[in-house]
């Protein structure tokens, strides 16, 4: 009875608990390149191989990734990717390797740079 003498209190209690239910982002979710070839096709495999990464099937994401790089071998998002996905399953060899992939091709984006900066010290202190 009380939310029906005070409706704008109503609509504001939705707003709020509709933003808490809303997924955090995470930094596995960079955006790809746009206006290259095959974009769409790059950004559903990296789509895909976060969904298998929250469910710990690294193979999954891995051949995922694995397509998007042979789509856009210099996609510096997909090479970050699956460093995430080697450092998450404990390859930190093959980690490190793929960031610095990653950076090759990153062309000075600087959020990209500083996620692998930061993803390589994780991988390297192990």
């Amino acid at each position: 009875m009380p939310l029906i003498r005070f409706p704008g209190l109503a609509v504001l209690l939705l707003l709020i608990s509709s933003c808490a239910l809303e997924p955090k982002p995470n930094q596995y979710q960079l955006p790809v390149r746009p206006n290259q070839p095959g974009q769409g096709a790059v950004a559903e495999l990296q789509r895909s191989a976060s969904e298998a990464l929250q469910r710990d099937a690294y193979q999954q994401a891995i051949d995922y990734l694995q397509r998007a790089i042979k789509i856009d071998p210099r996609n510096p998002h997909s090479w970050h990717y699956l460093a995430e996905v080697y450092w998450r399953s404990g390859d930190l060899r093959r980690c490190v390797e793929m960031v610095e992939r990653s950076f090759s091709y990153s062309d000075s984006d600087d959020r990209l740079d500083r996620v692998n900066r930061q993803l390589r010290q994780k991988c390297q202190q192990g």
